[in-house]
């Protein structure tokens, strides 16, 4: 097998975890490719190949990410571009989307075997679409989209459509529209619900409401989103926490579930809320 390596060198325990990873790559009889930045990293290993840019994924059986959730929401676009599954490999701590930990990397053999199953997992589509109706910009979530203010904190109004119809208007320093995997991100931390993966949804929770009424709200999975903001300052949009673009002036922001579908490699036989309950106690 060919798997194609994206370690998150900036995490203290990357290294040491990528070179055992790539030892039992080498060991299972398969090949590796690395970015060439890597090289200084990793040298001339055994099984090794390494590739500029990322096209050589198309070629590769799978990818594997090395680092945190934010790693493998990176990583997982890239594979989903070229319709290949994901490897996550935890050299972080929380780590929801992991499907090893650094210790068990001896359980690669069982994906080499063909002892794995593929979890798909839903993602969303996400644009700006200016007074004219002209599309300015578009983005995939596997997580979420978050709009905001820029610069200065400051409360902004936000009008949300469901299906064309109003559904609900936030006092609040932002609203995130997360998928059931984004549920456990930046969503959980502003007070939303967790939703098991498996129940294809939308999520609309605001960011510091300045209302006691202002609550998450679970929609189903073929919903439309529209977010507008009151032009009284600067908004911003931000998917899955990538650098953020400016909402021009009377544009909307539309949200809807998206036909592409992130595949992640599950080994072990443990759960949702197995995972959810060993995270959460530490």
């Amino acid at each position: 097998m060919k798997f194609y390596v994206i370690p998150n060198m900036t995490r203290a325990n990357t290294f040491s975890v990528t070179s055992e990873l790539l030892e039992k790559i080498y060991e299972l009889g398969c090949t590796a490719y690395l970015d060439t930045s890597l090289k200084i990293h990793f040298g001339e290993n055994n099984g090794t190949v390494y590739t500029d840019g990322p096209k050589v994924i198309s070629e590769s059986d799978a990818v594997i990410a090395i680092g945190g959730d934010g790693t493998f929401i990176n990583a997982a676009k890239l594979a989903t571009d070229c319709n290949k599954p994901l490897i996550c490999v935890n050299a972080g701590k929380l780590a929801y989307l992991a499907c090893l930990e650094g210790d068990e990397l001896g359980l690669l053999g069982e994906v080499v075997k063909g002892n794995f199953v593929t979890e798909k997992r839903m993602m969303l589509d996400v644009s700006i679409i200016d007074k004219d109706g002209e599309i300015i910009y578009h983005s995939s979530c596997v997580n979420d989209a978050v709009v905001s203010r820029s610069g200065i904190i400051r409360i902004m109004n936000l009008s949300v459509f469901c299906n064309g119809a109003p559904l609900i208007d936030y006092l609040a320093d932002g609203a995130i529209v997360a998928t059931p995997t984004g549920s456990t991100a930046y969503s959980l931390s502003a007070g939303g619900p967790v939703v098991e993966p498996s129940v294809e949804s939308i999520l609309l929770t605001p960011v510091c409401p300045h209302s006691v009424f202002s609550r998450s709200v679970v929609l189903g999975g073929n919903s439309e989103l529209e977010l507008l903001h009151d032009n009284s300052g600067e908004a911003i949009l931000s998917c899955d926490g990538q650098s953020a673009v400016i909402i021009p002036a009377d544009a909307r922001v539309t949200v809807k579930r998206s036909h592409k579908y992130a595949s992640f490699i599950k080994i072990k036989p443990d759960t949702f809320i197995d995972v959810l309950n060993k995270k959460i106690s530490g």
